[in-house]
């Protein structure tokens, strides 16, 4: 698939970002804010999926804890593969030691989200920590659910001038109902 020259320089950016954890002392990490466009385009799968659990265990050179989560997929809006993932995280707990990242995503057990993911070698990731992911408010009888993002820990920049600025008072995510999001992303993941 060949990417657009735009979208490069924003997942390069994005990258630079997320590898840089430029943790402010209210432990925030720094990322570049992508929009919803962005965020689908960066990703090779959208999915919709319950989360089944987790385990965390020491990476391969025992250097950094990663977490594990399982999720049974139930619908794709982008990308098509397994009814089940696996989504590898830094941080968790191991022998009574604590590791967290801020800003990424909690999943936890019984949670319905939907996620944008990058492929991985048996595993997939988040494309942007805790904008990768929306939580699927329990319905109120009859309501439609909505949907929410968690972006707490999380500080958004955005590139201007070759430069990461912060943005210092970002726009919240508008109210959503599951049915709009879902068909919005469905669209954007039909584009190529």
């Amino acid at each position: 698939m060949r990417r657009h020259p735009r979208m490069t320089r924003v997942a390069r950016a994005l990258g630079l970002a997320l590898t840089l954890f430029a943790a402010t002392p209210a432990e925030a990490t720094v990322a570049v804010q992508v929009d919803r466009p962005q965020l689908v385009e960066m990703s090779d799968l959208v999915v919709r999926a319950t989360v089944l659990g987790a385990t965390s265990r020491w990476n391969e050179d025992r250097t950094q804890i990663i977490t594990l989560t399982r999720l049974a997929v139930t619908q794709h809006l982008k990308g098509a593969g397994a009814t089940e993932l696996v989504v590898r995280q830094f941080g968790g707990e191991v022998d009574g030691l604590v590791s967290h990242v801020s800003g990424d995503a909690r999943l936890e057990a019984g949670a319905d989200v939907v996620l944008c993911l990058r492929r991985g070698a048996g595993v997939v990731y988040l494309t942007a920590m805790a904008q990768s992911v929306w939580y699927v408010n329990p319905q109120v009888s009859g309501a439609t659910p909505e949907v929410h993002r968690d972006l707490a820990g999380l500080t958004l920049a955005r590139m201007q001038g070759g430069q990461v600025r912060v943005i210092e008072h970002p726009t919240a995510d508008p109210r959503e109902t599951l049915p709009q999001l879902l068909t919005s992303l469905a669209a954007l993941g039909r584009r190529r």
